[in-house]
């Protein structure tokens, strides 16, 4: 006979309970106090950051790593969430927890396709996802437009844009909150939404530059993918070896670990899933470098074959550390406890997503259990706008995707009826998101500035060559 303890009946808040306890977080922490500026003292220096984060990573990609950060202010940015993780978490923060992506700069947005082949646009990028205030993705994506525009010297519009970000997130969490809540899981921004609202713009750059932004999406596909990183030998196909970015794997007992990794991996799919990615067999690995803040860490990608020699696609497997804001919560809220970082990044991405990759699981290192990883496929129709090169009502377009896609994102998780009260109405959540932006663009300059001096007095040494 089964004595288990049945769980206690979970309580339900009242709309009125919801709306009161985002009042009373204004009263905690009023909006003006997010956007306090933030203060150079205290803040990690980023040279001593690279260092401490590359003491577990391949030394042989850390010059890469530095090359690629010191490109501009918005590359900095992009490889350095620890620093700005530093900063929100010295500060006072809301209680009002979500999901967080953890990293919410713009080339973190983008569009990828869903199972069903349709194009939406989301965001696409979970390594350092945890649950948090949800202020802290709004004001990095904030950040990052203001930072973009310094970058295109243009600083005199950034202060806009991170009003229009601000703005725009608030609307759409006020819309949600009125919704059913399940509403939110249906919500998505499909390529043809995108094109419609751009088509709305009085000028024709948006409609033209979202137009290239999915025509090129449809382009890259797994068959452009297998094309550009493998080659055909001897009747077969198998990853080009470019190194540093691409090496593949030759060592048979290696190999043989890998493939034993992917039945595991396997594993940690839904069983739909699971059905389907065991009738792949994976032919091939290699390593292979991406991305900007992650470059150092241990990825690796493999050749899966289906039905015949015809039917390949590649799967990419990421090293999962810990997340930088994991040492800034101080409370995971309702949230599940992380016993697993490929685990936390799986469901941080489902959660937060409209739509998932059917590949999306975890699985522990071959060689060393303690290393924890996540994969998925790899280049599934991913595409994004060209915000460096964007005409400015691109831009503006853009801010408004990602504001609206983030609290689409966060309305998955968090409660939208407590945070649409804390907003409120009024201006006073623009106001603090763009002083503090502002603020924080100008400690992000500092830090690129810190860092191209280090690498020219060969403080740090730095190397870049071309991606695969």
């Amino acid at each position: 006979m089964n004595h288990t303890t049945p769980p206690a009946p979970l309580r339900r808040l009242t709309l009125d309970d919801r709306i009161a306890i985002g009042r009373q977080q204004a009263r905690d922490l009023p909006l003006s106090h997010l956007g306090d500026p933030p203060s150079r003292e205290g803040r990690p220096d980023i040279v001593a950051m690279l260092r401490s984060e590359g003491h577990n990573r391949i030394a042989e990609l850390l010059p890469l790593r530095h090359a690629r950060m010191a490109a501009c202010p918005l590359a900095t940015l992009r490889g350095s969430a620890a620093l700005m993780a530093a900063t929100l978490g010295a500060r006072a923060s809301t209680s009002l927890l979500v999901q967080l992506c953890g990293d919410a700069h713009l080339a973190n947005f983008g569009v990828y396709a869903s199972p069903e082949r349709d194009l939406v646009f989301d965001v696409n990028d979970f390594d350092e996802t945890h649950p948090g205030p949800f202020e802290w993705d709004v004001l990095r994506l904030a950040t990052s437009f203001v930072t973009c525009l310094h970058a295109r010297d243009e600083p005199d519009k950034g202060a806009g844009l991170a009003r229009r970000v601000a703005t725009s997130y608030r609307d759409s969490i006020r819309d949600l909150a009125a919704k059913p809540m399940v509403g939110a899981l249906y919500e998505r921004m499909t390529a043809a939404d995108i094109v419609a609202l751009a088509g709305e713009s009085s000028s024709a750059a948006p409609a033209k530059d979202a137009a290239a932004m999915v025509e090129k999406a449809r382009r890259r596909t797994q068959e452009r993918a297998i094309a550009r990183l493998t080659e055909e030998v001897d009747g077969g196909r198998r990853f080009k070896s470019k190194p540093p970015v691409l090496v593949r794997c030759s060592d048979e007992e290696r190999r043989a670990k890998l493939v034993a990794g992917y039945a595991a991996f396997t594993e940690t799919l839904p069983d739909e899933n699971r059905i389907i990615a065991r009738r792949y067999a994976p032919i091939d690995f290699a390593t292979r470098v991406g991305g900007m803040g992650s470059i150092g860490t241990r990825c690796f990608v493999a050749l899966l074959e289906g039905r015949d020699a015809d039917d390949l696609i590649i799967l990419q497997t990421k090293e999962a550390t810990a997340s930088v804001l994991a040492r800034h919560v101080t409370s995971l809220g309702g949230f599940p406890p992380i016993d697993h970082e490929g685990q936390r990044i799986v469901r941080g991405q489902k959660l937060m997503q409209a739509v998932s990759d059917l590949f999306l699981g975890w699985v522990d290192g071959v060689n060393n259990p303690s290393r924890h990883y996540y994969g998925r496929q790899l280049h599934d129709m991913k595409g994004a706008f060209d915000v460096e090169g964007a005409k400015f009502a691109t831009l503006e377009l853009y801010a408004d995707l990602c504001a609206q896609t983030l609290a689409r994102a966060h309305a998955r998780s968090g409660d939208t009826v407590a945070i649409a009260a804390y907003l409120g109405e009024g201006k006073a959540f623009a106001d603090a998101v763009e002083v503090f932006s502002v603020a924080e663009s100008h400690l992000i300059a500092g830090d690129h500035r810190r860092l191209s001096e280090a690498i020219a007095s060969g403080e740090l040494p730095a190397a870049d060559t071309e991606d695969a």
